[in-house]
């Protein structure tokens, strides 16, 4: 099973981040993604997750936002999670957050990854990424993907965490 969970959907509402003196920060908003079932989804975008290309957040956005499926979340609804990485998705394009092994088979066993000479890889920070994938936690991007397990996509960006 992936550590690593999304929330796909249209952005609803934002605001700087609501709470108590202790809990306030006006650097974080609260976003309110609507997925694609109606449900509403809680997220808290700190300025330590990761906005591919530092991407502006906007209501009526479409995003893909990852999640720790292990770090603490309040059992309240909507639902409520600290984002760890938001996407704005092209039209058609697809998105997945998680370790890969070194056939470039995720965690769960869900998608490999194909690489082609067209796919750029790059760190968080933008720089040309040329040491092995295998092991670290990945950001790809995709379009289309085979329908069989594991599913099989064409990388066309491969953002890698390395720290």
């Amino acid at each position: 099973m992936s550590r690593y969970a999304s929330i796909a959907g249209i952005v609803t509402s934002l605001a700087v981040q609501p709470g108590d003196q202790a809990v306030y920060s006006p650097c974080a908003l609260t976003l309110t993604v609507q997925d694609y079932y109606g449900n509403a989804n809680t997220v808290i975008l700190e300025p330590t997750a990761y906005v591919l290309n530092q991407a502006p957040i906007r209501q009526g956005d479409v995003i893909i936002v990852f999640y720790d499926t292990a770090a603490p979340a309040p059992l309240i609804y909507p639902s409520q999670r600290r984002a760890v990485a938001v996407v704005k998705p092209a039209y058609a394009q697809s998105a997945y957050l998680d370790t890969f092994d070194q056939n470039l088979i995720s965690s769960d066993g869900l998608l490999k990854l194909e690489l082609s000479n067209l796919t750029e890889t790059r760190t968080q920070n933008g720089q040309i990424y040329d040491g092995t994938l295998d092991g670290r936690l990945l950001l790809a991007l995709f379009g289309a993907a085979t329908r069989s397990i594991p599913a099989q996509a064409v990388a066309e960006s491969i953002t890698v965490f390395c720290a």
